[in-house]
């Protein structure tokens, strides 16, 4: 057997391995995931999974990079909406989707420990980085009221919430929709000003701007931009640390 197909087999036991995991996760949850029943459902010996992905955690990852790849692939996330509000909109319904379709791992993703949190940062093209790409539109647009990384722990945080309580309550489609919507309205409200308005802080709005265009800064080297950035992000971090300090004093 030649070096191809050699690469060739590997990787359709690892397709294997990653569909029968995920299917285990769906039938039965994260416990239902372990390194036995994965190596039964796909045929395989134990040693094969570690010696594809190294440990359980890494397994975990690749089922997360494996599923959101897959389900990001079957939905439309308005990937050139010219609105990145509605962009971001559409990003949020897919995540939502996502986490209720695919509780199990999901859920697993999301337990709060640095491995599997690990498992989501490290998906190359779910719905994570999806996010990050519709945050930095807005922030582009000039309508971004909040640093972009403040954005998007906010609508991560957010999104997680109206998961975790939709899958406790069991909701019917129209109570998730409405819960959904209204929260995403909300998170919108406190980061995004609307077109044409007068944002409150002009300079933190033109601040944020200027560091997510700043790659589109074509006359400047590559050394130039990131030292642009740089300055930008201490200007953004000194400007809210000057607010956060002066919000007491001002609300007496």
């Amino acid at each position: 057997m030649g070096a191809g197909d050699e690469e060739t087999q590997r990787h359709r036991i690892r397709e294997i391995i990653l569909t029968a995991a995920s299917e285990l996760i769906a039938e039965g949850g994260a416990a239902a995931m372990t390194t036995r029943a994965v190596a039964m459902r796909a045929g395989v010996q134990a040693p094969t999974i570690y010696r594809l992905f190294e440990d359980k955690q890494g397994l975990v990852r690749a089922v997360a990079a494996h599923v959101l790849e897959t389900y990001a692939r079957s939905k439309d996330v308005a990937d050139d909406d010219d609105d990145p509000v509605v962009a971001l909109g559409a990003a949020w319904r897919a995540h939502i989707d996502f986490g209720l379709a695919n509780s199990g791992l999901y859920l697993l993703m999301n337990d709060g420990t640095h491995a599997t949190r690990q498992a989501e940062h490290d998906t190359p093209s779910g719905v994570p980085d999806v996010l990050t790409t519709r945050v930095r539109a807005i922030a582009s647009a000039g309508i971004l009221m909040v640093p972009e990384e403040r954005a998007v722990d906010l609508i991560r945080a957010a999104g997680d919430g109206v998961i975790r309580a939709l899958l406790a309550a069991r909701a019917d489609a129209e109570r998730m929709s409405v819960l959904s919507e209204d929260m995403l309205n909300s998170v919108l409200a406190q980061i995004v000003h609307s077109r044409g308005e007068t944002p409150s802080r002009p300079v933190d709005a033109l601040l944020i701007q200027l560091r997510a265009v700043t790659d589109e800064l074509t006359g400047l080297s590559t050394a130039e931009q990131a030292l642009l950035r740089e300055w930008v992000g201490r200007s953004i971090d000194r400007r809210a640390s000057s607010a956060g300090s002066a919000a007491p004093s001002d609300a007496l």
